[in-house]
């Protein structure tokens, strides 16, 4: 019930955001969006002052690109399971994309 009420507030949160967004502190180059996102989701870490690491791939192993802060909006494109036993999003956030893991995400459809 948490879930299903904490997931339509993000999507009533998302379809107010603006339709071209800032890149966040730090996000750095990515490459560009290539399609639309199909579900949105916030950055949860567990300090409320945390940032999340966004990489150039699915895993730990791939260049990290930058941060998002705790609390921010990104869209889900898609995702995978790696062999860290951890899914991965590619998600968009301002203009750019990159991968997260999954776990720092709430409202994550998964």
């Amino acid at each position: 019930m948490l879930k299903t009420l904490v997931t339509g507030a993000l999507i009533v949160t998302a379809s107010s955001l603006p339709a071209i967004a800032q890149v966040g502190p730090g996000l750095g180059r990515s490459d560009s969006i290539a399609s639309s996102p199909q579900s949105y989701a916030q950055v949860c870490t567990n300090d409320i002052d945390g940032r999340l690491s966004v990489r150039s791939g699915p895993g730990r192993s791939f260049p990290k690109l930058g941060e998002i802060p705790n609390g921010q909006i990104v869209g889900l494109i898609s995702g995978q399971y790696q062999r860290d036993g951890f899914w991965w999003w590619r998600i968009i956030y301002g203009t750019r994309s990159a991968w997260v893991r999954a776990d720092y995400l709430c409202g994550d459809p998964q």
